[in-house]
C-alpha cells in the first residue's frame, strides 16, 4: 500500500508529515522498529521505520547519515516519535529530505511504537490478502471470457470498465491492435508519439509507467499510462491503461487487475501462435517435400495444393530470399543458429518479407527451407515476369530489398528461377533461384536480385579445377606441343579453323589465306603428331573441348 494511505489510518491521527511530502506515494510492503545505532543495515526496500531517536539523542550527525542510507536503500519513509528524546528534527536533516523527496512524519506520545507497529503490519497484511483474492478473483474472470469464446478485445473492454480507465493493446512496434470504447482514435493519436518513444527502449521485461504530456479529450487531462509487456517466446505488444489522476500512481488492485488482463491474453496469444506455427510448420513440410522431388503422387500434389490457390494458373515462377550474413563483421551467418534471439528474428523476418511481397498483387504462397524464405508465385497470362534485362518483376524486387535495409535494417538478398508451365515443374524453378542466389554470392554481392541464366559449356569447364584441365589439354595434343615457334602457332590455328568450319577443307583454306594443300599438309602433320584420327567423331569432340578449355587456364 502507500505511505500516504497508511499515514490516513485511525493510528497516526496525530501524526505529522515535516519534510519530503513529494514521497508518500511510496510503497510501505513492512514496518520496523528502530532499536540500535546501526539499523540501517538491516532495513528493506518499501520499509517503514519508526524510532523514538534515543540512540541518536547525543549524535545528530547520526540521523543525517540515516536518513540519507534509507533514501540510498529505497525505504518508504522514516517516522520519529518527538518530544521524548529528541525535541524536533534538525534543520538540515529536514532540509536533506526534502531534497531526496524521502518523507520524515513526526508521530505523537498517545501510542507506543510497538502498537503502530502490529496496528500497521495487521493492516498491511490484510490489504495484502484482499488483494491476492481480488486478483485471483480476477483472473478467473479473464479466463471465463476466454474459455467461453469472448475475444481479446473483450477482456480488454471489461478490463477497462473494472479499473474505469481507457485500455489499449499496442504492437511491440507501437501499432494499435485492440482498444476499449473509451480509447478512441483521437485520444490514441494524441498519445501515440509519446508512447511509441518509449516502446522503442531495450530490453522491457517487467511493467513500468510514463508521464503523459497531459492530452485533453472531453475535459480530461490524463497524465500517466501504465505500461504492461506480453510477451509469449518474443515480445508480442504491450496492454497499456491510462489515468487522469495527477497527484497519484495506479493503485494495486488496478496493477493487479491489469497483471491477470496481462497473464490471460498472453496466454491467448500464445494459443493462436501455436495454432499459426503448427500450420505454417505443415505447409513448410509439404512445400519443401514438393521441391526436394519427395512427392511423387500427381493426384496428391494436386489434393494438397488447393489449400494455397496454386491450381490452374498458367505460369509459375520461384523466388528464394536469404538474409545477408557472410560479410557481416558484427554477426556471421554461425551466429544466427546460436542466437536465443533466432526464432523471434526469423518470425520477424517472415512476416516482413510477406507483407512486403504482399503489396506485388501476386498470388504467392511463402515458406522456409532451412535458412530461405521461398516464394511460389502462380501468375496469369497476362503477368509478365520474363527475366529480362528492364523486367518490372525484378526491379519491384529491387525496390523491397531496398526498402527492407533501408526501414527495418534487414539485408536481403534474392534469386530468381525461370517460369515454368505446369505446378509439377516448380521443383525445377526453385532448383534454378537457389542457384542464382548462390552465384550472387559466389560473385561476392550483398542485397541484390539475381536472375537464373543456364550454364553454357565454358561454365560447366569453369567446375573442373584448372589442374585437371590442362592435364587433358596436354594430353589431347601431344608432341604437337612441344614445337616451339610459329610452326605450332600455324598447325594450332589450322586445327581450330578446321572444325570452325564442320572439316571442310577449302573453308578452312579461305579463312586462313593459305593453299588447299596447305592445310591438307598440316592437318596430316596434326594427326602423326598427336597419334588421333581427326575426322573420328569421338576425336573430334575432345579437340573441340580441348580448344575450350585453353582460355581457361592459359588466362592465368
Amino acid at each position: 500500500m502507500l505511505l500516504k494511505e497508511l499515514i490516513s489510518l485511525p493510528i497516526y491521527a496525530n501524526a505529522k508529515v515535516v519534510a519530503g511530502h513529494e514521497g508518500m506515494t511510496n510503497s510501505v510492503q513492512s514496518v520496523n522498529i528502530m532499536d540500535a545505532p546501526d539499523i540501517i543495515h538491516y532495513l528493506k526496500p518499501q520499509e517503514l521505520l519508526l524510532t523514538t531517536g534515543y540512540a541518536m539523542k547525543d549524535q545528530p550527525e547520526a540521523l543525517l547519515s540515516l536518513v540519507t542510507n534509507m533514501a540510498k536503500v529505497g525505504c518508504a519513509g522514516l517516522a520519529i516519535k518527538t518530544k521524548r528524546f529528541l525535541q524536533e528534527v534538525p534543520e538540515d536533516v529536514l532540509q536533506c529530505a526534502e531534497r531526496l523527496q524521502f518523507p520524515i512524519i513526526e508521530l505523537s506520545l498517545e501510542q507506543s511504537l510497538g502498537d503502530i507497529s502490529n496496528y500497521s503490519l495487521s493492516h498491511i497484511l490484510e490489504k495484502r490478502t484482499d488483494e491476492l483474492h481480488y486478483a485471483l478473483t480476477t483472473h478467473k474472470q479473464f479466463s471465463q471470457m476466454i474459455m467461453q469464446g469472448k475475444s481479446t478485445e473483450d477482456v480488454i473492454e471489461e478490463l477497462s470498465l473494472l479499473i474505469n480507465s481507457p485500455v489499449m493493446l499496442m504492437n511491440s512496434h507501437g501499432g494499435l491492435l485492440f482498444h476499449s470504447s473509451s480509447m478512441t482514435e483521437e485520444l490514441y493519436h494524441g498519445l501515440l508519439a509519446e508512447l511509441q518513444a518509449e516502446l522503442t527502449s531495450p530490453a522491457l521485461h517487467s511493467s513500468f509507467r510514463i508521464a503523459l504530456p497531459t492530452p485533453t479529450f472531453k475535459g480530461t487531462l490524463y497524465s500517466s499510462a501504465e505500461l504492461h509487456p506480453i510477451a509469449t517466446f518474443q515480445l508480442e505488444g504491450f496492454l497499456i491503461a491510462l489515468t487522469s489522476d495527477i497527484s497519484k500512481h495506479f493503485s494495486n488492485l488496478t496493477k493487479h487487475a491489469m497483471e491477470q488482463a496481462t497473464n490471460v491474453i498472453g496466454l491467448e496469444l500464445m494459443k493462436k501462435q501455436a495454432v499459426k506455427e503448427r500450420s505454417r510448420r505443415y505447409k513448410n513440410e509439404f512445400f519443401s517435400d514438393f521441391v526436394d522431388g519427395l512427392i511423387t503422387s500427381e493426384q496428391e500434389l494436386i489434393h494438397r495444393s488447393k489449400n494455397y490457390d496454386l491450381l490452374g494458373h498458367p505460369v509459375y515462377i520461384s523466388v528464394v530470399a536469404k538474409r545477408d550474413t557472410s560479410f557481416d563483421p558484427v554477426r556471421p551467418a554461425s551466429a544466427l543458429e546460436t542466437d536465443g534471439r533466432f526464432i523471434s528474428e526469423r518470425d520477424r523476418h517472415y512476416n516482413l518479407l510477406k507483407s512486403e511481397f504482399s503489396k506485388l498483387d501476386l498470388r504467392f504462397v511463402l515458406f522456409t527451407k532451412n535458412e530461405y524464405f521461398c516464394f511460389l508465385v502462380a501468375l496469369h497470362a497476362s503477368q509478365d515476369v520474363t527475366t529480362g534485362k528492364e523486367n518490372k518483376f525484378i526491379e519491384q524486387l529491387k525496390k523491397m530489398v531496398s526498402s527492407l535495409s533501408e526501414l527495418h535494417g534487414i539485408p536481403i538478398s534474392m534469386g530468381i528461377g525461370n517460369p515454368v508451365l505446369q505446378l509439377p515443374h516448380i521443383p525445377l524453378s526453385y532448383k534454378e533461384a537457389i542457384e542464382a542466389l548462390q552465384s550472387g554470392y559466389d560473385a561476392r554481392k550483398k542485397q541484390f536480385v539475381q536472375p537464373y541464366h543456364a550454364k553454357n559449356f565454358n561454365n560447366l569447364l569453369r567446375l573442373i579445377p584448372k589442374e585437371e584441365l590442362k592435364e587433358y589439354y596436354e594430353e589431347t595434343f601431344k608432341d604437337l606441343l612441344s614445337i616451339e615457334g610459329k610452326e605450332r602457332s600455324d598447325l594450332l590455328k589450322t586445327l581450330s579453323t578446321f572444325y570452325n568450319t564442320h572439316c571442310q577443307l577449302a573453308e578452312t583454306a579461305k579463312q586462313l589465306f593459305v593453299h588447299r594443300n596447305t592445310v591438307t599438309y598440316r592437318l596430316d602433320k596434326c594427326e602423326r603428331l598427336t597419334g588421333r584420327d581427326l575426322r573420328d567423331p569421338v576425336e573430334s569432340l575432345r579437340f573441340r573441348t580441348a580448344f575450350s578449355m585453353e582460355s581457361l587456364f592459359l588466362a592465368d
